[in-house]
């Protein structure tokens, strides 16, 4: 006598343990996903983008940013992050190496005083618009980010202040 239902069983358990399993390969590509640390030099240039991105500047006192032929100048509801704190630090990063189905090749602005608490600014790379405001903090071991409400007037003025540089 043949028991099929035991080999049922194991044949629906390889499976699932084969579906897991693809699943881990074709997430491990955002899983290992790691941005690119970008610098700025003292004229101002981000350093670290394709060329097809070029020419890529930010002004922080000015608090404005231009990435090829799009320019920025961050209204004030959103400059005011870069303000925060004295001694907030901003670190840039990017990415656009990435699948694009869920989230937009992006430039990253990191800005806080240190690892514990911040902001993080995440702009399009290709149009400039704004992805998101994001406030960070670090409470014992655990990490809370929450996306900061900008409304629909400030949301407004950033686009707006989006233009076309020749």
């Amino acid at each position: 006598m043949i028991n099929l239902v035991g080999h049922h069983i194991k044949i629906e358990a390889m499976k699932i343990l084969l579906v897991f399993i693809s699943f881990l390969f074709l997430g491990s590509s955002n899983v290992l996903h790691q941005d690119t640390i970008l610098k700025i030099d003292k004229h101002g240039n981000l350093l670290g983008l394709p060329k097809k991105y070029s020419p890529a500047k930010f002004d922080l006192a000015a608090k404005k940013l231009r990435i090829k032929d799009k320019e920025v100048v961050f209204p004030e509801c959103v400059s005011k992050y870069f303000d925060r704190s004295f001694h907030s630090k901003v670190v840039l990063s990017a990415s656009w190496y990435h699948e694009t189905r869920f989230l937009p090749y992006y430039l990253n602005f990191r800005i806080g005083e240190d690892n514990a608490k911040g902001y993080t600014i995440l702009i399009n790379l290709e149009t400039l618009e704004l992805i998101y405001v994001n406030k960070h903090l670090v409470i014992r071991d655990t990490i809370q980010d929450s996306e900061v409400d900008l409304g629909q007037q400030c949301s407004a003025a950033y686009r707006s202040a989006i233009k076309t540089v020749y």
